[in-house]
């Protein structure tokens, strides 16, 4: 039994896929003068966030604004840890190699590094960037 297309408006964990990502980033991006100072948002921009992702639902659970606080919170984490990585003495990034990560004292120092807890968002970006942190970065000036 397929469950492509079938909305669940249980409480649970809002799935997301890459698409919505995408265009809860773009939308922000294009709404970031309604951010506050602590680089969150207004709970009425989350859920007019949240109206504009509803025809990208495919399956899963309906998106509300607290959904999409949420997940601004895990963008924002990952935002701040790619920053705090990069801007480590020595340390490299760029936004299509990430942390550029080559060799076997390389790997052994990134699987360390990517081990402690606060480090572990960096561990996707090994060798390749964040495709959201250009919109990131002008969302946070």
């Amino acid at each position: 039994m397929s469950t492509e297309g079938v909305v669940d408006d249980e409480p649970k964990r809002a799935g997301w896929s890459p698409e919505e990502t995408t265009a809860l980033v773009h939308y922000l991006h294009e709404h970031c003068a309604e951010r506050g100072d602590t680089g969150n948002f207004r709970q009425m921009t989350y859920a007019n966030a949240a109206e504009h992702l509803r025809p990208l639902l495919i399956s899963g659970k309906i998106k509300d604004g607290k959904n999409v606080s949420i997940k601004w919170g895990v963008l924002k984490q990952t935002y701040n840890a790619i920053m705090t990585y990069h801007s480590r003495l020595g340390e490299h990034w760029d936004n299509e190699h990430g942390a550029k990560i080559s060799g076997a004292l390389g790997a052994e120092q990134w699987s360390k590094y990517v081990a402690i807890k606060m480090n572990s968002l960096m561990k996707p970006f090994c060798n390749k960037g964040w495709e959201y942190l250009d919109l990131m970065e002008d969302i946070f000036p």
